[in-house]
């Protein structure tokens, strides 16, 4: 019976023992006696593939039996069972808890699951408990706090999961506890301080948490401490520094924090010490140079800063030094190698601030690897970089290294590694490479190299990648390349490499990528192409190869990748399809002919088929729509005939549908709009018919519809405007009719929009003046849109071309056009437009405004003046004439009234001569101005202003042009 460790005390579980005999009385009974019995019970419980267990049996002698040893000189008392690494399965029976002269136990390294058997506790001369590496799984049981006796514990690398017991804080004479790879969490317990004795801690590789326990100093003869890959945290414990006997210390991968204890100086006998990948901060203690025992370093991958404080003149035995990812600074001291003595042989500082010079590195004469990648570091590559004869690994990547490649290269015989790219190097590759017999990577790329890749770089027989990629070495491939029989990979894109492809790479039979993408290589491909038999991957896109394909391709059954995009290959495509693996196969622009084969979907998992720009022609196979994983079928420019078919609508995750530039018929699918995930849709050029289908508004990720230059009628369905998402629109050149739909107004991220040569009518919707991202262009030409230009066009100030021309508008130009500062193309010919050109238009070319008959102003000839005004339209004349008419008569019966009046009053009215004068002047002193109803008095400021008011406007205004007369007759009033 399993006693949980939350519930009881360690006191509370050795009074339980007793109580623990009498519930398991069968195992408490056992003798020594019953030992082969016991046995044989383990033996039934498990499988035994090997067959080590055939020898048991109760006629032997139990002693015989393998894996068992026995007392000396005593009969029957086994006290070790060993059976670790024989493959065996099965579980531990709780029967081996009548072992009870057991002292050692070792079932390690097997296949063996279920729990641990809590019986292991009643073992009181239990001394040795090996577990470790079977599949175990459950909870440590507690119950092995019970073994007094026991010195080594090693039960990781299974299932376990659970707290760490307290409970094994009672094992007073334990040495080792190893419970690392297991799935324990919790908190390291506090009872373990009291395992005095303990020498090795082992908890790695679990999900522990918490500081790591202050009580934890009373283990004062630990030798070995690790507790890496957890998610321990807090500062470093300065008590580590007090455990005098220690000689490993892994504190790797988990949350610690703050500095890195000066005291770890202390600890004179220490070999290892590990605390990479945690959050450590400050510099590097110069205490650490006392460690004249240390030979690995590893501070990677934290928050460091300061100098390189390390210097091997006192680290005499210092093999390994890691201090990569961190955010150290300064140069590399002259002092890290000072002498001869120095054993340095590993050193990593890649992913740092360091700069300068390199130059400090020569003096590490016991040199085998070398990565300061990913820093700062200037100048050439020493010329004496040979003095590190034993150098293995060499990289330098992703620094400022200038200057050439230094011929002495070549001496460093053993080197097997040489990353050199992402720098500033030129000139040439030193021919002396050739003698590098052992390198297998060779990367170069990104650098500024130049002249002809050496023929004795094809010595380096031992050679696995090779990578040139951005440089500009120019000439042809090694002809002799075929001497690389190693070569996995092979990486010469966008170089300046020219001639034919040589038929020796043919030999290089482990190739598996290939890439000439980005030259100028010409010629066929040769037919020795087919031996390339394990070829993954090839891109010979953008060159000049030429030539039907070898049908020895046709051999490549583990292609995956192919793009021959951008050349003038011709022929069939059938030597491309012997793979059924390919994941892409992009062809563009070549010259391949014949019908698209059906094999092509033979390749189920394949997700970017491109065939366009070649003179492919018939159908589109059905088949295609087997490819159900493909993201973009690109089939445009071609000759392609018949419709789009619908078993394609099970490409439910195409993103990229371009079949343009053919000669397909049909109508456009209504499926489409099922095809949530395309983001591309191009039919245009094709010779489609009847409506848009509204479905098209569910792709909701559409970016770029494209369905010009069909024979499409209908109007535009406003479902479009549910495609926010949606940049480009062109539905130029097809029969479409009806209103442009407001709804478009909710496609706000439309940045090109072409409606041209349709038959669209109504007035251009308002709403179109704001999208706000419209910048490439709005083409509305060559419709039938009339009324008037709305004026919140101008709200598009992003915009470039602008291309309202052929339609019926008309109206003025609106000055709103003014705020378009982006505008250099401006097209509205062919339209009813009048008025002036406003004057911040009159940089455009006079074609922008002709056919326009009432249009004027630069760029076309002047305005005439104002009473030239603009002719009106019928139905406004004759209102406008009744109107004259109406207040004609009135005035007229106004005038016959007041005369009347004066007549018969005059005599009546007695005034001397100048009252008279001024009386007959007074009628004068009125006079009706802007013909609006108003009057003002002649000669004050206010009549002067209406009448300069009435001149102003004339050309423009419609209330001007019916009182010209008027105004001008005030005008004339005001001078008299």
């Amino acid at each position: 019976m399993a006693i949980k460790q939350s519930s009881f005390p360690l006191r509370v579980l050795a009074d339980l023992s007793l109580l623990f005999c009498i519930l398991l009385a069968p195992v408490c009974s056992a003798t020594t006696a019953t030992a082969p019995a016991t046995l044989l019970q383990l033996k039934s419980s498990l499988t035994d593939p090997e067959g080590v267990l055939s020898g048991w049996s109760p006629e032997a002698d139990v002693c015989s039996w393998h894996g068992i040893t026995c007392q000396p000189g005593e009969v029957d008392i086994v006290t070790g069972l060993n059976l670790s690494g024989y493959g065996l399965s099965g579980v531990i029976p709780p029967a081996i808890g009548g072992l009870i002269s057991v002292e050692s136990i070792d079932l390690s390294s097997n296949s063996l699951t279920g729990p641990i058997p809590p019986e292991l506790g009643l073992l009181e001369n239990l001394r040795t408990l090996l577990l470790f590496s079977n599949s175990l799984t459950g909870t440590i049981p507690p119950e092995l706090g019970l073994l007094k006796n026991l010195e080594i514990l090693r039960i990781g690398d299974n299932r376990l999961h659970g707290e760490i017991p307290p409970h094994l804080g009672s094992c007073t004479e334990l040495e080792t506890l190893g419970l690392a790879y297991c799935q324990l969490n919790g908190s390291i317990p506090a009872e373990l301080g009291k395992l005095s004795h303990l020498q090795q801690l082992v908890l790695d590789n679990n999900t522990l948490i918490g500081n790591i326990p202050e009580q934890l100093a009373g283990c004062a003869s630990l030798r070995v401490l690790s507790v890496a890959d957890n998610m321990l945290q807090g500062n470093i414990p300065s008590f580590i520094g007090s455990f005098s006997d220690l000689q490993s210390l892994n504190l790797a991968n988990n949350q610690f924090s703050g500095g890195i204890l000066a005291e770890i100086g202390n600890l004179s006998g220490l070999t290892y010490l590990n605390l990479l990948g945690n959050g450590l901060t400050g510099t590097i203690p110069e205490e650490l140079n006392q460690l004249s025992q240390l030979q690995v370093l590893d501070l990677s991958m934290n928050n460091i800063s300061g100098n390189l404080s390390i210097s091997t003149a006192q680290l005499k035995s210092l093999k390994y030094l890691v201090l990569s990812g961190n955010l150290l600074d300064g140069a590399i001291p002259e002092d890290l190698c000072a002498g001869d003595s120095s054993s340095l042989e590993n050193l990593f500082l890649s992913g740092n601030n360091l700069g300068g010079s390199i130059e400090a590195l020569l003096n590490c004469g016991a040199l085998r690897s070398i990565d300061v990648s990913n820093n700062s570091f200037t100048g050439a590559i020493p010329s004496s970089i040979d003095r590190l004869s034993g150098l293995v690994n060499l990289a330098l990547h992703n620094n400022s290294f200038t200057g050439s490649l230094p011929p002495q290269i070549g001496n460093l015989s053993n080197l097997e590694i040489l990353s050199l790219f992402h720098n500033g190097l030129t000139g040439e590759i030193p021919p002396e490479i050739g003698r590098l017999q052992k390198l297998k990577l060779l990367f170069l790329y990104e650098n500024q190299m130049s002249g002809t890749i050496p023929d004795e770089l094809t010595n380096c027989t031992s050679l696995e990648e090779v990578d040139f990629f951005g440089n500009h070495f120019h000439g042809s491939i090694p002809e002799r390349i075929g001497n690389l029989k190693n070569l996995a990979v092979l990486q010469l894109r966008q170089n300046d490499l020219s001639g034919p492809i040589p038929a020796s790479l043919g030999e290089c039979q482990s190739l598996q990528a290939l890439a000439l993408a980005d030259n100028r290589l010409s010629g066929a491909l040769p037919e020795t192409f087919g031996q390339l038999a394990e070829l993954s991957v090839v891109t010979l896109y953008n060159n000049s190869l030429e030539g039907p394909l070898p049908e020895s391709l046709f051999q490549l059954k583990n292609l995956t990748v192919i793009n021959f995009s951008h050349n003038r290959f011709s022929g069939s495509l059938v030597p491309l399809l012997g793979s059924s693996s390919l994941a892409v196969l992009a062809l563009t622009n070549n010259s391949f002919s014949g019908v698209i084969p059906a094999a092509v979907a033979r390749s189920r998992n394949m997700v970017r088929l491109q065939l366009g720009g070649n003179r492919l022609a018939g159908a589109i196979p059905a088949e295609l729509g087997n490819l159900t994983r493909l993201t973009m079928l690109d089939l445009s420019f071609n000759n392609l005939s018949g419709d789009i078919p619908a078993e394609l609508s099970r490409c439910t995750q195409l993103a990229h549908l371009k079949l343009d530039g053919n000669r397909l018929t049909g109508s456009v699918p209504s499926w489409l709009g099922e095809l949530r995930s395309l983001g591309e849709l191009d039919l245009s050029s094709n010779a489609f018919t009847g409506d848009i289908p509204a479905e098209i508004g569910n792709c909701s990720g559409l970016l770029k519809l494209s369905l010009s230059d069909n024979h499409l009628s209908g109007s535009i369905p406003p479902e479009i405007g549910r495609l926010t998402s949606l940049n480009v629109l062109n539905l130029n050149k097809n029969d479409l009719s009806g209103a442009i739909p407001a709804a478009l107004r909710q496609c706000d991220k439309l940045y090109e929009l072409r409606l041209s040569e349709n038959a669209l009518e109504g007035p251009i919707p308002p709403e179109l003046g704001k999208l706000p991202e419209l910048q490439v262009i709005l083409d509305l030409s060559r419709n039938k849109l009339s009324g008037e230009i709305p004026a919140s066009l101008g709200g598009l100030v992003k915009l470039e071309r602008l291309n309202l021309s052929s339609n019926r508008l008309d109206g003025q130009i609106p000055p709103s056009l003014l705020k378009l500062t982006s505008l250099h193309l401006l097209n509205l010919s062919g339209n009813l437009l009048a008025g002036a050109v406003p004057a911040g238009l009159s940089g455009f070319p006079a074609a922008s405004f002709e056919g326009n008959s009432e249009l004027c102003g630069a760029p076309l000839p002047r305005c005439a003046p104002s009473s030239s005004a603009r002719r009106l339209p019928g139905t406004e004349v004759a209102v406008i004439v009744a109107g004259i008419a109406v207040v004609s008569a009135a005035v007229c019966v106004a005038l016959l009234y007041t005369m009347l009046r004066v007549w018969s009053n005059w005599r009546a009215v007695s005034v001397s001569n100048s009252d008279g004068e001024e009386s007959a002047h007074g009628a004068g002193k009125w006079a009706a101005a802007a013909g609006d109803g108003k009057y003002w008095k002649v000669g004050s400021p206010v009549s002067a202003a209406a009448a300069a008011a009435g001149e102003k406007h004339s050309s423009g205004s419609e209330t001007s042009v019916l009182h010209a007369g008027k105004s001008t007759e005030a005008a004339g009033a005001a001078k008299s």
